[in-house]
């Protein structure tokens, strides 16, 4: 499950959506799924943890300050925070997994432009020309 571009707007747990959604929602999950991924890897075969992630994250900055985009609240600052967050956890927990003789690789991939619900709230213009340039040079 993910997010972005959303109007400002909290999860059901009080959360700003981009960070509840995109991070705290896929940090929980492999932390509750990590000692079945442990115990399931072995010396031939790793078990996987895929992170699925964004280029945006290159313009994230984390506000540890203010997680939650309480300060000032923009569609695109948040989400890119969001996937930093994604990105910064992943590269740590590989870390963690790798010094502890883990038999789980931890990755973060991006998947480039999909078609998906994600774009709902993008402006109709920037739909427009992501979805020409995806045409003329991702077939």
């Amino acid at each position: 499950a993910g997010v972005m571009l959303v109007p400002e707007r909290k999860t059901e747990d009080g959360f700003e959506e981009h960070f509840g959604l995109n991070y705290l929602g896929h940090f929980l999950l492999t932390n509750l799924l990590l000692d079945t991924l442990k115990q399931s890897g072995t010396h031939s075969h790793n078990a996987r943890i895929i992170t699925v992630s964004s280029a945006t994250h290159y313009v994230g900055k984390l506000h540890l300050n203010d997680l939650q985009s309480r300060c000032s609240y923009s569609p695109h600052g948040a989400y890119a925070q969001s996937k930093l967050a994604l990105v910064l956890f992943t590269y740590r927990l590989q870390h963690l997994l790798t010094a502890n003789g883990s038999h789980v690789t931890a990755n973060v991939v991006d998947p480039g432009v999909v078609n998906t619900e994600l774009y709902k709230h993008v402006f109709w213009v920037v739909k427009a020309v992501k979805w020409m340039t995806a045409w003329l040079f991702f077939k």
